[in-house]
């Protein structure tokens, strides 16, 4: 028992030496940090010119992390107030900058934790200003301090981090863009046509036999044209929509976007699956933006493109709620919002309406075209309705089975007309919707016929 005790005497005697000597260390480092931060913003003060004392638009407001930190420092403040009002060496200005400072930029960060995004995005630059004269207040308090062994140093790096950050947002040089230099630019990646020469897609069969699935579809899509694919089952839709994907590569011809040739996932097409494939244990909010965050983009500014995307699709009052708490029709445009977020060129659609009720599908049909309209997308999508290939497209693909090629292509007004009116049936039950969809029901039953082996009463 005896050398039981000593034991534990001689750990704890280790581990007294072992927080001393960190803490040595700590001081050290806080303080050096501390100075070349400052003489590095002096450095920059002087020789950087055309400097604008203003947040930058983009990503300007203040991150999660950095309004905990910012909370930290102020609770900090307002403890260290508390210990300073106990001290007989402290001066009486200390304890009320220390009191009064802590307790002023806790409730302005809580007063914009609880505001609205437009009142958020008036309030980040008086936010950024708080957290720097309440970083600057805290390094020049622990230089006053510094010979009282309590200061705490971890706190002084997180100022001196705060300053540098709050620095960068408040007095970065002032960036101006050539608005016809952008257009130049970005007019040739947003306006590409989508081009696919020859295309063969030929599956190896496990048994050595082969099926060929596509066989010399070619075409060009002009940017901003809404393409509907039809055809009965086996004609090669989705594996063309999942080459055009970058999902499957094909075994003849090619497919490029513009001048880019397609050869595996991009950001530049977005899919929207029959289910919408989301994260059941995530918010809708946190399903939209994701893509955005792995693109690197910040939480605020993540934050609101999703509201600015859920307000598009109509679910502005759903950004809370678990996916699993939206019925089917309310999930797939948790899914347009998300393709959406990653801003694509183009949108790719396989079946994206086919599991929902006829009631729901009208709505989420008009949806589409609502979104195509205002957005100006090129969109690609899947279909084995009739009715919907032709609402939707204003250029419609009739695909032939064994193989799968394009065996008629149509150019539609409807989709247009849809969108000067609200009544979808009126345009549904015109004598030219109806005419057209005989046209191709006939097509396609005579290909069914023919797949079955029935044609001619065989």
């Amino acid at each position: 028992m005896e050398t039981f005790v000593d034991g534990l005497a001689t750990a704890w005697d280790a581990i007294t030496w072992f927080v001393v000597e960190a803490a040595k260390w700590l001081k050290t480092i806080a303080w050096y940090v501390a100075a070349i931060a400052a003489a590095g913003m002096i450095v920059d003060l002087l020789v950087t010119r055309a400097r604008r004392f203003i947040p930058a638009d983009r990503g300007s407001r203040p991150s999660d992390g950095i309004l905990l930190v910012g909370q930290l420092m102020a609770v900090g403040a307002l403890l260290g107030g508390v210990v300073l009002c106990f001290r007989d060496t402290a001066a009486l200005w200390q304890q009320v900058v220390s009191l009064l400072g802590g307790a002023a930029l806790l409730g302005l960060l809580m007063v914009y934790r609880r505001s609205t995004e437009s009142r958020q995005a008036e309030l980040a630059r008086f936010v950024w200003l708080a957290l720097a004269v309440s970083a600057a207040v805290a390094v020049t308090l622990a230089y006053i301090q510094r010979n009282d062994s309590t200061i705490p140093y971890s706190a002084l790096l997180l100022a001196v981090f705060m300053l540098g950050r709050a620095w960068f947002m408040l007095a970065r040089p002032e960036v101006r863009f050539d608005p016809a230099k952008v257009e130049k630019v970005t007019e040739p990646r947003t306006r590409s046509p989508l081009v696919v020469e020859k295309l063969g897609m030929t599956y190896e069969l496990p048994d050595g036999g082969k099926v060929e699935a596509l066989r010399d579809v070619s075409f060009t899509l002009e940017p901003g044209r809404l393409l509907t694919l039809l055809g009965p089952s086996g004609c090669g839709k989705t594996t063309l929509l999942n080459i055009l994907a970058g999902f499957l590569a094909p075994t003849a011809g090619v497919a490029r976007l513009g001048d880019e040739p397609i050869a595996g996932p991009s950001q530049d097409r977005g899919m929207v699956f029959q289910r919408g494939a989301l994260f059941e244990w995530l918010s809708v909010n946190d399903n939209v933006g994701f893509g955005a965050r792995m693109n690197g983009r910040s939480r605020p500014a993540s934050r609101e493109a999703v509201q600015d995307l859920l307000r598009i699709v109509g679910l502005q009052d759903f950004g809370d709620k678990a996916v699993y708490e939206l019925s089917g029709g309310m999930q797939q445009r948790v899914a347009l919002a998300r393709c959406l977020a990653n801003d694509p060129r183009i949108i790719l659609m396989d079946e994206p309406l086919g599991a929902l009720d006829a009631l729901t599908r009208e709505k989420m049909q008009r949806l589409v075209l609502d979104l195509w309209h205002e957005t100006g997308k090129t969109i690609v999508l899947v279909t084995h309705s009739v009715e919907e290939a032709l609402y939707l497209g204003d250029q419609l693909f009739v695909m032939a089975p064994r193989p799968g090629r394009i065996e008629r292509t149509y150019d539609l007004p409807f989709a247009h007309e849809a969108l000067t009116t609200e009544d979808a049936r009126e345009l549904k039950t015109s004598e030219e919707f109806i005419s057209t969809r005989e046209e191709i029901l006939t097509m396609i039953w005579e290909m069914e016929e023919q797949i079955m082996g029935t044609a001619g009463g065989g």
